[in-house]
């Protein structure tokens, strides 16, 4: 299969492709991903036009059929769909790709320039992907019950979505944040600073039941915490299958490239994160390097997760006795990576790709979150003895009320400022220039701690 012979006009070409079809710019990236493609099967002839113009769901599958090959898979391409039908020493299983991309009227990811990243907010970024890759694996789940399940090939098998996202120009730094919440309605642990220098200390987790796509429109969350989904086996992920991939698979090249990351410490007697910078060829990455693979504890059709172990895979799931969210990270996990090519201004193809890629488009924007006010929400989560956590939005402030899980009363805190998950509370409860209130007495409700914390605001609130 030739993927770099142009099959449409210049104009029609993907920027990303332009780019890395360059000659003799990308010739090593280039060897890459013919590697990856190396046995696959262009079943409707559409494949090679598709990475051109389209890119980023062609580059997934190749990247999938390629980790498929390094996890000892053998891929049967003797049916037109789904996209893979793969039998591994644990097992057969079924495959389907799927990418989160960009709404339409968005920004595109390829559209993006260093200085708008001083911009972004992370909470954005992920509100933003979790709307996305939610969509992107229930469409998956529909055209499964649609149409994959009356296949006699697939019937009886795991099924297994694989997805990432391309939804904005900094996907990237999202992780499996958004995803996790789209599956599991888990947010993040609690974090305080401990008493030492640099220590935190964990005291609980945030959960996040929905998300809001516009103001007066919440989407439930918690795919996998319900047998609504039991038709997906698990959901496979990998955040850093980018360029900066490629480039690190690549080695050697006629420019350089600037690796910045992190790795999961995970040990005995240590868990932490060592960060790296490296320079290629000196960075080290392998290709499953990143991969996640998120279970589903109601699939009727489990995917043996021994296939994952061993290999630096993260492996999440859901406990529906406990209510618990699991995670096993592998000692060296690639939790985080990023790269700068330095390619010279001077050089020919890259005046030709920023001449390509327009960043003067007015493009739509999520709208900003709103909470109703005066409307106490059920938030979840949990913080030392304290659970069945509410929060509102009143006057200006944010209220959390929280149940003491030994005594069974309730008590509130307020802070004068609009916070839109537990995290950001504490976070601000921790700040000395943010006004905060608590109330001196424990009540037997949560209504009476909530009205108790308004009366506190009221009374500020008619003095100033």
């Amino acid at each position: 299969m030739d993927l770099f012979t142009p099959v449409v006009s210049e104009e029609l070409q993907h920027p990303h492709f332009r780019l890395i079809a360059q000659p003799g710019l990308y010739d090593p990236e280039s060897k890459v991903l013919k590697n990856w493609a190396d046995g696959f099967a262009d079943r409707d002839n559409k494949f090679v036009k598709e990475f051109q113009t389209t890119f980023n769901s062609s580059f997934w599958e190749l990247y999938l059929f390629a980790c498929f090959k390094e996890l000892n898979c053998s891929v049967d391409f003797s049916h037109p769909a789904p996209d893979f039908i793969l039998t591994s020493p644990y097992g057969e299983f079924i495959a389907e790709a799927t990418t989160a991309n960009h709404p339409q009227g968005f920004r595109p990811e390829w559209d993006k320039e260093p200085r708008m990243l001083e911009e972004s907010k992370m909470e954005d970024i992920l509100r933003l992907s979790t709307i996305r890759l939610l969509q992107a694996v229930t469409d998956k789940h529909k055209k499964y019950i649609s149409s994959y399940s009356k296949l006699a090939h697939v019937q009886n098998k795991p099924f297994v979505i694989c997805v990432t996202p391309f939804d904005q120009p900094f996907f990237f730094l999202q992780d499996s944040l958004a995803l996790v919440r789209v599956l599991y309605a888990y947010e993040q642990p609690l974090i305080i600073p401990g008493t030492h220098e640099g220590e935190l200390l964990i005291v609980g987790e945030s959960r996040k039941y929905q998300v809001q796509k516009k103001p007066g429109v919440e989407i439930p969350l918690g795919l996998f915490t319900n047998p609504a989904m039991a038709d997906v086996s698990a959901i496979f992920f990998n955040n850093r299958a980018t360029l900066c991939k490629v480039r690190a698979l690549a080695g050697e090249g006629k420019y350089p490239v600037i690796f910045y990351g992190s790795r999961a410490i995970e040990s005995e007697t240590e868990t932490g994160v060592q960060r790296f910078v490296a320079e290629r060829p000196n960075h080290q990455e392998t290709l499953l390097d990143g991969c996640h693979i998120l279970l589903n504890p109601f699939a009727k059709h489990p995917l043996d997760p021994q296939l994952f172990e061993g290999r630096k895979i993260a492996i999440h799931d859901y406990d529906p006795q406990t209510d618990s969210y699991k995670l096993k990270i592998p000692n060296g996990f690639l939790y985080q990576r990023v790269c700068m090519a330095l390619i010279p201004e001077t050089e020919e193809a890259l005046k030709k790709y920023k001449a390509s890629t327009p960043s003067t488009t007015t493009y739509q924007e999520l709208s900003s979150e709103v909470w109703v006010e005066d409307q106490l929400m059920y938030i979840g989560g949990q913080n030392g003895p304290f659970c069945e956590n509410h929060m509102a939005h009143y006057r200006g402030w944010t209220i959390l009320v929280s149940l003491d899980s030994i005594d069974q009363d309730w008590s509130g805190l307020a802070v004068n400022v609009l916070c839109y998950s537990h995290p950001k509370f504490m976070q601000a409860n921790g700040d000395d220039d943010i006004a905060s209130l608590g109330l001196a007495e424990w009540l037997s409700t949560k209504e009476e701690a909530y009205t108790a914390i308004k009366r506190k605001i009221d009374a500020i609130s008619e003095q100033s």
